[in-house]
């Protein structure tokens, strides 16, 4: 059972005007959260590049914000580590390998599981809850109509059906799991905020991090896939809501043009390697 829920409603100011938004986080860190091969590129592209090959990465986000620590996804499962095989949330379409773990990753830079305080998870799918179990002290931080839809009846199209069960089984009963209610200033002072972008799945969430030197940055969890994707409004197969979908991005396009926000986007293999990866990171 989950001993404790906390349900937040958003707070009025969730996007504080740029004036106001003085709050900024210590350090961002992207973590090797897993990479994937999908057999059909048209899955994310829908009539185009039909059966064609395409790698995705997978990346979580480690955030220091004065004495907390945040993990923003917790990516593919650390059993997946030396297996050839991999893992998979639809075997039929896509496998994840993993190259390092998280845990070996928090290690370098000296943060052991134990003193993460947030989890934040941008959606429930296998490959961005696959360790919140690591974290049994953390808060578990989503949307409540995320909290919902996996908790609901189950979805009657068969590829939904097999991810939401997956995201039961990986998400279990965290002990402290607090469900939010749209955009949200986590620490009211413009710092870190949670952007409700639903479609993907119906509680979808993106983050948007306020930096001293590198300014604000936008995590896109899966609001898009691939930045061509997001140029031209390019909606996946999979996602829940195709108009919802197309509403969150251009929702993250006018954050990023009223904040100068750069975007991160989750699984663009191209545009994460030639981000920083731990140990490295940004201020």
């Amino acid at each position: 059972m989950i001993s404790r829920v906390v349900l937040f409603a958003a707070f009025t100011l969730a996007f504080p005007s740029l004036a106001a938004a003085q709050g900024t986080i210590d350090r961002l860190y992207r973590l090797d959260c897993g990479h994937s091969l999908a057999n059909d590129e048209s899955v994310w592209t829908p009539g185009e590049n039909i059966g064609k090959p395409i790698e995705f990465s997978s990346t979580c986000y480690l955030i220091l914000h004065g004495p907390d620590i945040l993990i923003w996804d917790t990516g593919v499962p650390e059993a997946t580590i030396g297996d050839p095989k991999g893992w998979s949330t639809l075997p039929s379409l896509i496998v994840y390998h993993l190259d390092k773990t998280i845990s070996s990753q928090l290690a370098e830079i000296g943060v052991a599981p134990e003193r993460v305080n947030y989890v934040l998870v941008s959606h429930t799918h296998g490959d961005h809850i696959g360790n919140v179990r690591l974290f049994p002290d953390a808060t578990v931080v989503m949307q409540q109509a995320e909290f919902e839809w996996i908790n609901g009846p189950l979805p009657s199209d068969p590829k939904l059906n097999t991810l939401v069960g997956l995201a039961r089984n990986l998400l279990g009963h965290p002990r402290r799991l607090e469900l939010v209610s749209g955009d949200v200033d986590l620490f009211r002072d413009g710092s870190v905020t949670l952007v409700s972008t639903p479609g993907h799945t119906p509680g979808s969430q993106s983050l948007m991090v306020h930096l001293q030197k590198t300014g604000y940055v936008i995590l896109s969890g899966d609001v898009v896939h691939l930045e061509s994707n997001f140029e031209h409004e390019i909606v996946p197969s999979l996602n829940v809501d195709p108009s919802q979908s197309v509403q969150s991005m251009e929702k993250v396009k006018g954050l990023m043009k009223k904040y100068d926000a750069k975007l991160f986007i989750n699984h663009d293999k191209q545009q994460a390697d030639g981000l920083k990866l731990l140990p490295d990171y940004y201020d």
